[in-house]
């Protein structure tokens, strides 16, 4: 039994529905989902537990974590590698990927090559990996049309300017928050590998300041199985949740993303969000560094000492007075760049005789 087979069988019904609707119409279908939205549970479960939605297509997962390098060529070994079967060209070729198709469709009504971390290959300011691929999936698809079809997951939706773009027009799904029922069965399941006794008013209080997404649910039901308790001011101290709100803000979300994904009134994602004002590519490595611990402590007092290591490990310890004077021309100049009035700070606050606190309470307002 493997872990895919513990999943309901109506895991994510209503996405699962979405997506077969599509391809089963020879048609494509892009899953568009922020970070720890389950994109890649989706799309396990799909491969995975295809024989509760026959007929179909057969299901390929395409694992692009698993590249050994973005490349066109690392891809379709990649994409060869899950099709199976062989070919006279090599498995790197495009002619090597069409054999396999072929073969795969004498067996099967349809093929969907279903992309896990799309996003993986776009890389340099103008996509340039990323033109070559979709110039390739395209011919693959016009070779194959209406026979093979894809389902892609990416944090943010694909580039219209893109070869490939016209394909998910009509069919591009956002990935939110889960139903009640898979959030329910999330929570029970850890609650057995942990071996805990939760009555249903803490599932209850999980589910509500979670918003039943799924990285911040198992974030809460870490950070209260490590005694942290149920309300927002203990959660967002706690390093499993404030380390969960920072990543997913690290990604920048738009408020057409947030408000489209269906997350808009959860007040635990507030542990991590930047000041609207922060253009990250306008610091240096030591004020990324700094900033980038704060984020991780939100609402809490982070002790000079402790600042003084994270951003500058590689070097001796120097007196005092040298070492404190360097974190606070560093700090004014990290204000310089994220605050709206750095004379009058909101968002990186000192704390006199400790060091200095970030507030993220302001920097959502």
């Amino acid at each position: 039994m493997s872990t895919w087979d513990e999943y309901p069988s109506n895991y994510r019904s209503d996405e699962v529905q979405a997506n077969l609707t599509a391809i089963k119409a020879g048609e494509c279908a892009s899953v568009v989902g922020l970070s720890g939205s389950g994109k890649s549970n989706l799309l396990g479960f799909m491969a995975h537990r295809q024989a509760l939605f026959a007929p179909c297509p057969r299901l390929v997962l395409v694992d692009c974590n698993r590249l050994r390098e973005i490349s066109t060529q690392a891809l379709f070994e990649l994409m060869a590698d899950a099709l199976g079967g062989t070919a006279d060209s090599p498995p790197g070729s495009l002619a090597g990927i069409e054999t396999r198709l072929e073969q795969e469709l004498e067996r099967n009504p349809g093929v969907c090559l279903l992309f896990d971390r799309f996003d993986a290959l776009v890389v340099g300011p103008d996509g340039e990996i990323g033109a070559g691929v979709y110039g390739n999936l395209r011919a693959l698809r016009d070779r194959f049309k209406y026979s093979l079809t894809y389902i892609t997951a990416t944090r943010r939706p694909l580039d219209t300017r893109s070869e490939l773009a016209e394909l998910f027009y009509a069919n591009t799904f956002w990935l939110g928050p889960m139903s009640d029922s898979d959030a329910r069965w999330n929570v029970e399941r850890y609650v057995r590998r942990k071996g805990l006794a939760w009555n249903a008013a803490t599932v209850e209080a999980i589910l509500r300041l979670s918003g039943a997404y799924p990285a911040l649910l198992r974030a809460v039901c870490e950070a209260h199985a490590a005694g942290a308790e149920l309300n927002v001011d203990s959660l967002r101290q706690h390093p499993a949740v404030s380390r969960r709100a920072a990543e997913f803000w690290a990604d920048q979300p738009d408020p057409s993303s947030i408000r489209q994904s269906g997350l808009d009134n959860i007040p635990l994602l507030a542990a991590g969000r930047t000041p609207e004002l922060v253009d990250e590519a306008q610091l240096t490595a030591k004020e990324h560094q700094l900033w980038a611990y704060l984020l991780e402590h939100p609402n809490q007092v982070c002790d000079k000492d402790d600042l003084i290591r994270a951003v500058w490990p590689e070097d001796q310890i120097f007196e005092s007075g040298v070492r404190d004077d360097s974190l606070a021309q560093l700090v004014r100049r990290l204000r310089e760049k994220i605050e709206p009035a750095p004379s009058s700070p909101r968002y990186v606050l000192t704390v006199p005789g400790r060091g200095y606190r970030y507030s993220p309470e302001d920097s959502s307002r």
